[in-house]
């Protein structure tokens, strides 16, 4: 019991804390401040385009600030863009030519430029871009409209919750205490995020572009925060006003459920989903061990991950809802409730395509995991899995594919395949994803070779492999009684799923980020021990360096030079097939289907069949 004393120390932490959260955010959200992306705007050669700024807020000290950009993939030389006023607009419209007009901000034959104003919170603004070429070219803006109170009150918020969290730190115990602790080093790096946005650009040394390339891309800015106010403007997310918007719906409509203003809103969404898959973690790990001690490791190691911390709580991207729900379809399988584990992956599957690939491992493991037998039963299992996963992505799908559906299936699949052009020509920009042939395009193989790997990618011939052996392996994989050994067949797909998250990120042949990654954190913390990774070692669980290689791996490849890191991947993806001894499993089945007659001979025999019998 604790003392008197403390208990009423403890009580004015949370008291404190919730006091200032309270009035923080009670003062951050009534005067409120906003960013906005303008997404790529399209001037044709020849032409003007006219994009309109109105802001109106409350009264008050507001500063404005905008970054007019070219974007790297067009040309902004004989380009003019300006940004003027209701007076400027004016002149504009009664023909006056742009070097003649007073400009807030002109930008000439150079990729960007930036305009800051103090306002009273009103704000009407007209950016003009006129391309002198014959083709096209591509332009965007990004700006900000903050009260001189807005990173204040945010200050005093976020003090109030970290003031909660290490009362919650002290008073907790078990494994709350440290998913608190690894909250609120997340948080931190939130809280820091947060004050980047007030520009675009996120200011980093050289360093993060030329020498090690942590790929700390700016998509919040650029699409999710264009996306989002277009949501709540009644934007059709798969129209034209949002072009690029290739992610399944339920993405948008949640991550644009508060709205962008205060603009860090949309990446609290994101941030919650990235954190919230540690408790998952921690139950998986929980009843697979059975020990306490080892589940707060798994958890704390997702939670210290690189990529949760950078991707996910950091630059907020997109994976973050897609890999709790498929974590949650893990520990609703290993809880047996199948319904729950096949919707949960439909689910995730409506936040990125991507989870579908997990579809086959969890069908296969339902069937195995209740001891279905017979052909006619297994197919029925399958078609029951098959029917709920289609009956939850298709009643969320319906509205979409009645308003337009080619257009709705064109972006969910079409748009996402790739190009042969992008697979054959090295583009070193950022922008440009990662693909298996990058690093010979790097390297400037023979045009044979490029070629050739391109062509493999572009028809899904790696994937199809890839596929084959993980399924038709895991298929196969024979666990005796599974009631009683529920932990070997759940940790054999465990692998598996490890292993198809790297086969996507290798093979895919549109290409992948680092930040796709992120789904990997939670696999890699489940399967730290690569000494069992069948979860067979019921010993008391005691930390060995061993158990940081997945959290020292992950650090090499976010830190690893973009155009060669696939390696590394390759590395793990050997390392982890070998662990489990399924590399010999595939040596061995490659053996069978070269060479069968050698197939399960004695050596002495197999030397008497390649050399004859000795004399």
């Amino acid at each position: 019991m604790k003392p008197p004393e403390r208990t009423v120390f403890l009580k004015g932490i949370y008291l404190v804390g919730f006091v200032l959260l309270a009035v923080g955010l009670v003062w951050h959200f009534s005067i409120p401040g906003t960013s906005r992306g303008g997404f790529a705007i399209n001037v044709e050669g020849g032409s003007d385009v006219v994009e309109s700024i109105a802001l109106e807020f409350g009264p008050s000290d507001y500063s404005f600030g905008i970054e007019v950009m070219g974007l790297d993939q067009s040309d902004q030389s004989n380009c003019t863009a300006i940004i003027v006023d209701r007076l400027g607009y004016g002149a504009y419209q009664s023909g006056t030519p742009l070097d003649q007009i007073e400009a807030l901000l002109e930008v000439v034959d150079q990729p960007r430029g930036t305009l800051e104003l103090s306002t009273d919170g009103r704000v009407e603004l007209h950016l003009i871009i006129s391309n002198s070429n014959t083709n096209q070219s591509v332009w965007t803006y990004y700006y900000t409209m903050f009260p001189s109170s807005f990173y204040v009150s945010l200050t005093i918020a976020f003090s109030g919750a970290f003031t909660i969290l290490a009362g919650a730190i002290v008073t907790l115990t078990g494994w709350k205490r440290y998913f608190v602790g690894g909250v609120a080093l997340n948080l931190i790096l939130f809280f820091v995020r947060t004050f980047t946005l007030s520009t675009y650009s996120l200011g980093l040394p050289p360093i993060f572009l030329e020498i090690v390339h942590v790929e700390f891309y700016n998509d919040y800015q650029f699409f999710y925060l264009s996306w989002v106010p277009r949501l709540w403007e009644g934007v059709y997310p798969y129209s034209v006003e949002m072009a690029v918007y290739i992610y399944p719906p339920l993405w948008i409509y949640t991550v644009g459920l508060l709205g962008n203003v205060p603009s860090w809103l949309p990446g609290f969404i994101l941030f919650s989903f990235n954190v919230g898959t540690a408790i998952f973690v921690h139950k998986i790990a929980v009843i697979l061990t059975e020990d306490e001690r080892r589940a707060i490791f798994a958890m704390m190691l997702y939670l210290l991950n690189p990529f949760t911390l950078l991707y996910g709580s950091f630059m907020w991207l997109n994976p973050t809802p897609f890999v709790f729900f498929i974590v949650g379809a893990y520990y609703f399988a290993l809880r047996n409730k199948g319904p729950y584990a096949i919707a949960a992956l439909a689910i995730a599957t409506l936040y990125k395509q991507f989870a579908v690939v997990f579809f086959p491992l969890l069908a296969v493991y339902l069937i195995k995991q209740n001891s279905v037998s017979g052909v006619r039963k297994k197919l029925i299992s399958t078609l029951t899995h098959t029917g709920i996963f289609c009956l939850v992505a298709g009643l969320v799908s319906i509205p979409f594919l009645l308003v337009d559906a080619s257009t709705y299936l064109g972006r969910m699949i079409l748009w996402n395949t790739g190009t042969l052009d992008r697979l054959t020509v090295f583009i070193p920009d950022l922008w440009m994803p990662v693909h298996a042939n990058t690093f010979f395009l790097w390297l400037g193989a023979p045009t044979w070779l490029t070629d050739f790997v391109a062509v493999l990618l572009i028809n899904y011939v790696f994937l199809i492999a890839c596929a084959i052996f993980v399924y038709g392996t895991f298929s196969l994989t024979k666990v005796d009684d599974p009631p009683s050994n529920i932990r070997t067949l759940f940790s054999h797909m465990l692998v598996w799923g490890l292993v198809a998250v790297l086969c996507i990120q290798l093979f895919y042949p549109r290409g992948s980020y680092k930040f796709y990654l992120l789904a990997l954190s939670p696999f890699l913390a489940l399967l730290f021990d690569h000494k069992d990774l069948s979860y067979s070692d019921r010993a008391e669980f005691r930390f060995k360096k061993r158990h940081l290689l997945g959290l020292l791996a992950s650090w090499v490849i976010l830190l690893c030079y973009r155009f060669v890191y696939f390696w590394i991947l390759g590395i793990v993806l050997v390392f982890y097939l070998w662990k489990s001894e399924n590399l010999f499993r595939l040596i061995r089945r490659v053996k069978h289907i070269l060479w069968p007659e050698v197939e399960d001979k004695d050596p002495i025999d197999v030397y008497e069949m390649i050399y004859g019998e000795d004399d």
